[in-house]
């Protein structure tokens, strides 16, 4: 369990940075206004609600912190495909995000 704790806080150390991304994209990029609003909500989602769900549902009951791990590759996908291909600031923390969310479901799969 401690394995999985370890990795969700990697995922909110993520997703931190990534709205860090996100408000220094506005600046740069003031054309992807909207993209980045709906980047903004999902990252924050992220952050907030679904690595917190994970990390309480551990210990209880390890289905709930699966899915919330999803739901976190989830969002962060819908994030990435909301830029025209080729104009995301943000690809290279998405990919990263996905990447982390699948090896935490896996961890979590092993404690089913």
């Amino acid at each position: 369990m401690a394995m999985v704790v370890g990795v969700a806080m990697g995922n909110i150390a993520l997703g931190a940075e990534t709205v860090g991304q996100i408000n220094e994209a506005y600046k740069t990029k003031p054309m992807l206004k909207k993209p980045l609003d709906e980047c903004s909500m999902r990252y924050k989602t992220i952050v907030d609600v679904d690595v917190h769900t994970a990390i309480i549902s551990i210990k209880g009951n390890p289905k709930f912190a699966e899915g919330a791990v999803v739901d976190a590759g989830v969002e962060a996908s819908i994030c990435e495909g909301g830029f025209t291909k080729g104009q995301s600031p943000l690809t290279s923390l998405t990919q990263r995000m996905e990447k982390i969310c699948d090896v935490t479901r896996a961890i979590i799969r092993m404690l089913l």
